[in-house]
């Protein structure tokens, strides 16, 4: 017996087929930022083990380079907009309802960001300012 074999039906995607909704745009632009997300974890990774063999004064010049600052602060753009692109999709995504309305993915967004700040303080504070 003969295997049927069916032709395949699969449209042909441009390597730029991401350009044409806007939601796909914001999605990639994501993705693009994780990386950067990914990088700056692993730049301090590489400097707490700097610190735990004592090289602290390496990893404190390593900081104040200014190639290092300039990523530091592209970094953080990217972190910024993967952060609240991801919160207003949870939002979206996962909406909570209370009592007969549903929260709208803005109020998730908001609710999100202010934890974000409160926790970063927090951290902060525990951190460098006591």
């Amino acid at each position: 017996m003969t295997e049927k074999t069916f032709p395949e039906l699969r449209r042909k995607l441009t390597s730029g087929w991401w350009t044409s909704n806007r939601h796909y745009v914001q999605y990639m632009v994501r993705e693009w930022t994780s990386l950067f997300v990914a990088l700056f974890s692993l730049v301090y990774i590489y400097g707490l083990s700097l610190l735990a063999t004592g090289s602290r004064s390496a990893f404190l010049n390593l900081l104040k380079s200014p190639a290092m600052i300039a990523f530091s602060f592209i970094a953080l753009i990217f972190t910024l907009y993967h952060a609240v692109t991801w919160f207003y999709l949870l939002g979206q995504v996962v909406p909570v309802k209370i009592g007969k309305t549903t929260s709208k993915p803005w109020q998730a967004l908001v609710a999100n960001l202010v934890l974000l700040i409160i926790v970063s303080y927090l951290v902060i504070w525990l951190l460098v300012l006591r």
